[in-house]
């Protein structure tokens, strides 16, 4: 699929909304512990993470600047990136306040990007951003897909969750228009981004888990089983977010994969609706 034929692009819009986390419970979803720690878990990724997103698009800005409308949903990403990053900084710092360490698990996340910017080439890093981003959007995809999934949870996070979402699938995209105008669509890019995938996979899945595990130690619930079942019951079984998205996964290693052949925007329309309001 040519970045010219696939359907984002004009749907990218940097929304500049704050989202209050004031009077936020402590276990903001349906009070229960291990579901509330699994989201707070992601959000402790993020604003490193969307950094180290913007620094590997950036670094081929040069490469690109030919495409007008490639160099336009960059620079529109960057925006959408850069206010989720310091969105998710004011969420991280109520959890700062809980006393789970939060500060510490961001510098892990810190550390471990930083070893990526010294040991990964630029190449090798701007894959890394196209799967995360890919990550991202198979979980956005089930967020909007599924009113239900925050039906009881605080409405604000609710709020906030969801519009991460809608703009993660607005420019699920842009990484990898970036990736396929640079280096092509030979065996050899195909490769690096299914290498890359397999070893980001292991790596998302083992950090996401760490920091779930901490936060609810912390919290002094690591031992109840119950618990971590109704955690995974939510995860895998239902409404069963990670299970779903594993057809998707499976679909970054078809040779002729692109994000938008998973045609989502009639996810997106009541949403766009919502917070242009």
């Amino acid at each position: 699929m040519n970045p010219s034929d696939h359907p984002g692009g004009a749907g990218i819009t940097r929304r500049d909304i704050h989202f209050s986390q004031t009077g936020i419970p402590r276990y903001w979803f349906a009070g229960d512990v291990h579901r509330t720690r699994l989201f707070d878990a992601l959000s402790l990724f993020f604003p490193e993470g969307e950094r180290f997103f913007i620094e590997s698009l950036r670094h081929y800005r040069e490469r690109i600047a030919g495409d007008h409308r490639l160099d336009a949903e960059v620079r529109a990403f960057i925006g959408q990136e850069a206010l989720h990053a310091r969105e998710h900084r004011a969420y991280n710092a109520r959890l700062e306040d809980q006393g789970v360490n939060a500060a510490g698990l961001e510098a892990e996340a810190l550390s471990n990007l930083n070893l990526a910017r010294d040991k990964a080439s630029p190449a090798q890093q701007l894959a890394m951003t196209l799967c995360l981003e890919h990550f991202t959007a198979m979980l956005a995809n089930e967020v909007l897909g599924n009113p239900k999934l925050f039906a009881n949870a605080d409405p604000e996070m609710a709020r906030m969750w969801r519009w991460h979402a809608m703009e993660e699938t607005e420019h699920k995209a842009v990484a990898f228009d970036v990736f396929e105008r640079v280096f092509g669509r030979s065996w050899r890019p195909y490769v690096l981004r299914s290498w890359i995938m397999l070893s980001v996979s292991f790596y998302f899945t083992t950090h996401v888990w760490s920091t779930i595990i901490r936060l609810v130690r912390r919290d002094g619930r690591g031992g109840d089983w119950r618990g971590w079942l109704r955690l995974l019951g939510f995860m895998f079984v239902a409404p069963g977010p990670f299970r779903r998205v594993f057809p998707a996964w499976l679909a970054w290693f078809k040779p002729g994969f692109h994000p938008w052949q998973h045609d989502n925007r009639q996810l997106l329309e009541q949403l766009r609706r919502e917070y242009a309001a």
